[in-house]
């Protein structure tokens, strides 16, 4: 456990992340300083949520005078690595640590933690439900947007602990451990951060760098192969096609740790839509099993667990035509899928923050499923020259000309979907209010053609 009484400990961002952090650290001992690089709304509540702590800020900028001369800083997950406060502590032999490193050396329960490009949060949110419902002690925080570091002190060594973790809080770990880590994939992301994609596939095999012999490493049947996979230390268990530990073959779901395979759900029980739901479905099904969580448990959990809002999330069918909202999509990969997973032709809303990849992988399948692309945000003639060739692009200014357009281009049996591709961030606070705007502007239509 990591010792902070009476040191002093610098806290680099000032979002949920770093509130909670500065909170466990102040309850820990620790003399906490806390800086941000802006002074907005949000970084104002933030601070007024932290009056009552022992706690000096500085927000609006990052100082020398401010930032210097601390014994340990933790950053919060979205903190550019280059910010001053980091260069400082390097300069100066500080130790740096992320908020999900901070959570775990306080952390008494066991962890399972779930990463990958897609997939994080069902998988998450679907693994919790399915333990807390067995009779476990369960929190489910991390990248989900419920912070590790402010769950700690409500665990005990019988709790389970179950987090979503992102490559930006990999990025920062040192000695977390996870009792059961999972990779579900690896796809084209954030090279905004990471640069390549070696890069970033290097981030997330390091949910798996801490783990002993006793541990168990989850990952899907792709990384059968991979040699990063081959250096786990780690007992590797599969999931997904083929006979692995957690198969998804023949229209159903079973398992074999060792004692002979058992079926566990059928496909058509699944609630959850699209063949990389079953994935993550036969994922969670194993972590849970490795818990030891009984058959008929897992099995009622899944089939009433409704899933995400904003994930693949059905919206409306007027006209015939079906409307789906994808926000949560923020990259290639994801909208890949969410294609794959339609029945019909697609108009696709697409566009926001670009993250550098490359549109162009998914051309095949634009040019087979989508009848016309209407694109959004700093993304949008990107977009347009990657698929033009190909598909009918038409540009919007925002989301209500977004959702008109694509329902003019629309016939019966065809759907509209919102998966942008991108992060929300150049028109939105987050993919959530990109995906409420969504639904709102399709009520909004829906409401006055009936009118007409």
């Amino acid at each position: 456990m990591l010792d902070v009484n009476g040191k002093k400990v610098l806290v680099v961002g000032l979002g949920v992340s770093g509130c909670k952090a500065a909170r466990l650290l102040v309850r820990k001992g620790a003399k906490v300083k806390a800086t941000d690089s802006s002074d907005t709304d949000e970084v104002q509540r933030n601070l007024k949520s932290l009056a009552s702590y022992d706690i000096e800020f500085e927000v609006g900028g990052h100082t020398p005078g401010f930032c210097a001369g601390n014994d340990l800083v933790v950053s919060s997950p979205g903190v550019d690595p280059d910010s001053l406060p980091l260069e400082l502590a390097k300069r100066e032999g500080a130790s740096v640590i992320g908020e999900l490193e901070l959570g775990a050396q306080f952390c008494p329960a066991s962890i399972i933690a779930i990463t990958g490009t897609n997939g994080k949060t069902t998988t998450t949110e679907l693994i919790g439900r399915i333990l807390s419902r067995s009779g476990r002690h369960t929190v489910v925080a991390g990248n989900i947007g419920n912070p590790l570091s402010g769950e700690v002190e409500s665990l005990t060594e019988e709790s389970v602990a179950v987090v979503e973790v992102s490559s930006f809080q990999l990025e920062t770990i040192r000695d977390f451990r996870a009792t059961v880590a999972v990779l579900l994939n690896v796809a084209e992301d954030h090279y905004e951060r990471h640069a390549t994609y070696d890069n970033y596939k290097l981030e997330k095999f390091k949910i798996f760098n801490n783990q002993s012999k006793t541990d168990w490493a989850v990952l899907h049947s792709d990384f059968s192969g991979d040699a990063a996979a081959g250096r786990i230390t780690a007992r590797r268990v599969f999931f997904g096609p083929g006979r692995c530990e957690a198969s998804v073959e023949t229209g159903e779901i079973s398992v074999d740790l060792g004692g002979g395979r058992q079926s566990i759900i059928s496909a058509g029980e699944v609630p959850l839509k699209g063949r990389h739901n079953l994935d993550n479905v036969a994922c969670s099904v194993l972590a849970a099993r490795i818990m030891g969580v009984s058959r008929q448990s897992i099995r009622e959990s899944i089939m009433t667990f409704r899933g995400l809002s904003h994930r693949f999330e059905s919206v409306a069918d007027f006209g015939g035509v079906k409307f789906i909202d994808d926000s949560k999509a923020t990259n290639i990969d994801a909208t890949r899928r969410a294609l794959e997973s339609v029945e019909g032709r697609v108009v696709l809303i697409a566009g926001g923050r670009d993250k550098g990849a490359d549109y162009v992988s998914i051309l095949p399948l634009v040019k087979d499923k989508v009848k016309a692309l209407v694109v959004i945000g700093e993304a949008s003639e990107k977009i347009e020259k990657a698929f033009s060739r190909e598909a009918k692009v038409l540009m919007a200014g925002g989301m209500s000309e977004a959702v008109s357009k694509a329902f003019s281009e629309a016939s019966g049996g065809e759907t509209v979907m919102l998966s942008p591709m991108c992060s929300s961030f150049d028109m939105f606070s987050s993919y959530k209010e990109r995906g409420d705007r969504f639904q709102d502007e399709v009520k909004r239509l829906c409401s006055s053609l009936k009118k007409k």
